[in-house]
């Protein structure tokens, strides 16, 4: 008699990390020696795309296989339906006990006391921390819990637009891109460490258990305050400077800071994602200790990435450069998949969904839209897609999408906007040559596959059996 053993999964998922904070991906600057070792041991993806430039919308779409479209939700400030069906959902029949560590984000930051209890969601355990420290919820108890003199040390001001409800954490630290700190509370206290300390009490409690995790990192999103060992590790001076074009120009809020003091920024930001590295070392390390790293699966990805001065901009935004639409996305599973396996081609964070229902022997729901990558890994296949696409839209409001292939990038909004790039010449995307007559065909085919893809988006688009 045959049994299938079905893998444990565990999904780190960090928040506004581009793609090149890494040194495995050739950052030479970034000090990321345990996110690196787990892209020796399995396979790190080098065009993996999300499908929202926003938080909320990101993190649905990848958990669903489904595009924002679909979902119908296109920006923040939505809650995601509580019957959605995710793979949490989907997995739980086999046997799988589901978890949900540190942020999720499928519910506002406003409008709501984050004392209440959260949406299950189909978690079984669901210790939800969608920010840093500036509301009354599971991160901040646990640090009262541990040290009551560390509360304030580690509070930060509100989201902007937060609705300023009673019970709100009062600080006067700032959360923007351009205003770095060091943590004033000590290490042990921060966000990232919380989720760490959660995840592996977690993981060691159910080592007999198969089980789905998330650790959610609230990091790298700012508030840019990664704690002084991190920051003492980076030499501000050799920070590469923000890629403005000749036509673009930094926001009037950036106007004033200096190229000096733009390198501080990034070796914070890098010093957080060093911070972030430091923790998934520890996650890792209990997989190890516990016996159960070989049969599991872990994904090290994000939602999405950050300007961090590029194009004269801070924080996540539309026209989706691939410093905000691409990100890291590493994958292990020992029993399946090659360790130092690099994928160049075009994956989405839809394809996620499907490929981890795959390699758990679980049939694929028809809703979700993306399609499984298992076969490429395998070698199998060579080929996955010819290009990603990503769209951001408000309830009643404007809506921008782009689709990218492997050479251009193009742009189009309701405003009637219009941008293409040219990434082999152009792979910084400073130059807006969508006006040039000697790209007249690439512009036409650009169109058509963004019509094609913003089809794709809305309705699911699977072929089904001819008695259908």
């Amino acid at each position: 008699m045959y049994t299938l053993s079905r893998p444990n999964i565990l999904l780190i998922y960090t928040d506004q990390q581009r793609w090149d904070s890494l040194r495995c991906y050739g950052n030479k600057h970034a000090i990321t020696p345990n996110i690196d070792r787990l892209a020796e041991k399995g396979v790190r993806f080098d065009r993996y795309f999300v499908q929202s430039p926003v938080c909320m919308p990101s993190r649905m779409s990848f958990l669903t296989g489904r595009y924002c479209s679909s979902i119908g939700i296109g920006a923040n400030g939505s809650p995601l339906p509580e019957d959605t069906l995710s793979i949490i959902r989907t997995v739980k029949p086999y046997g799988y006990k589901t978890a949900q560590i540190g942020k999720l984000h499928f519910q506002p930051h406003a409008h709501r006391d984050h004392r209440d209890p959260y949406p299950d969601y189909g978690f079984d355990n669901a210790v939800i921390s969608d920010d840093a420290a500036c509301y009354e919820d599971a991160y901040l108890k646990w640090v009262e819990c541990l040290d009551p003199c560390m509360v304030d040390k580690v509070a930060c001001s509100l989201s902007p637009g937060a609705l300023k409800y009673k019970h709100k954490i009062f600080s006067g630290l700032p959360r923007d891109t351009h205003q770095p700190y060091v943590f004033q509370g000590a290490q042990e206290y921060t966000q990232a460490s919380f989720v760490t300390s959660e995840i592996c009490r977690y993981l060691s409690e159910n080592k007999q258990s198969r089980f789905f995790a998330i650790a959610g990192f609230y990091a790298p999103h700012p508030p840019v305050n990664p704690p002084k060992r991190f920051v003492d590790m980076y030499n501000a001076e050799m920070m590469p400077l923000p890629k403005v074009g000749e036509k673009e120009a930094f926001a009037p809020d950036l106007k004033n800071i200096s190229m000096k003091e733009w390198q501080v920024i990034r070796a914070h930001y890098l010093a957080l994602v060093s911070h972030v590295d430091d923790c998934v070392g520890k996650i890792t390390a209990t997989l190890e200790s516990e016996g159960i790293f070989d049969n599991t699966i872990v994904i090290f990805t994000s939602d999405h990435g950050e300007f961090l001065g590029d194009h004269g901009k801070v924080q996540k935004d539309m026209p989706g450069h691939d410093c905000i639409t691409r990100v890291p996305f590493i994958m292990t599973y020992p029993q399946k998949i090659n360790p130092g396996t690099v994928v160049d081609e075009i994956v989405e964070a839809v394809d996620v969904v499907p490929t981890i229902l795959d390699y758990c022997g679980i049939q694929t729901p028809t809703a979700v839209q993306g399609k499984s990558f298992k076969n490429l890994l395998e070698g199998k296949i060579k080929s996955h897609r010819e290009d990603a696409f990503t769209e951001y839209f408000e309830p009643y409001g404007s809506r921008k999408a782009v689709v990218r292939t492997a050479e251009y990038k193009y742009y189009c909004d309701s405003e009637g906007l219009e941008i293409l790039y040219d990434l082999v010449n152009d792979p910084d995307e400073l130059n807006n040559i969508v006006h040039n007559s000697l790209y007249r065909d690439v512009l036409c085919d650009m169109r058509k596959r963004m019509i094609i893809r913003m089809h794709k988006a809305v309705f699911n688009c699977h072929e089904r059996p001819a008695e259908y």
